[in-house]
């Protein structure tokens, strides 16, 4: 199994277990204590971004050199041109190109694995990333400096 298949097999596995867990006890006078907080739309298209790099990686057999061949793996989860602008900050997305997305490990923070694609400047504050494996978060601007990015990459500081 390839390392894109296995990542998409633990999104949909993660997806299915938190379906259940919050649906499962539906009626039966129990409550749960599982909360599904939803994916912002920031974080949703760097989780897709993150996604369709891996499968340009896996067809291209190396990572994407730039938007333009990352558009069409994009397509499948909508407009590719909407898809690499955050919906927060207005401005294209950051993302490291030409990395292997099955390379690099665990970091240090919060569980995350080396960034692949961030928010420019974010807002209000915090910044929307996602990691090397297609996990989105929102963390605060003052921890985004303690976050390792994939390829060595140093963010600028415009």
């Amino acid at each position: 199994m390839t390392i894109h298949r296995a990542v998409r097999a633990i999104w949909l596995l993660g997806a299915g277990v938190m379906l259940t867990a919050t649906t499962g006890c539906s009626g039966c006078g129990q409550s749960s204590n599982v909360y599904v907080v939803p994916l912002s739309p920031s974080e949703t298209n760097l989780k897709n971004i993150a996604l369709a790099y891996m499968d340009a990686h896996e067809k291209l057999g190396r990572g994407p050199k730039n938007a333009e061949e990352l558009k069409p793996f994009l397509k499948e989860f909508g407009n590719p041109d909407e898809l690499l602008v955050s919906p927060n900050d207005q401005e294209p997305y950051v993302i490291i190109w030409g990395v292997d997305p099955g390379r690099g490990g665990p970091t240090e923070y919060e569980g995350m694995w080396q960034i692949l694609a961030y928010e420019k400047k974010g807002t209000g504050g915090k910044r929307a990333v996602t990691d090397i494996r297609g996990r989105p978060m929102t963390i605060l601007e003052a921890d985004f400096s303690k976050l390792r990015f994939a390829g060595r990459h140093k963010p600028s500081s415009d």
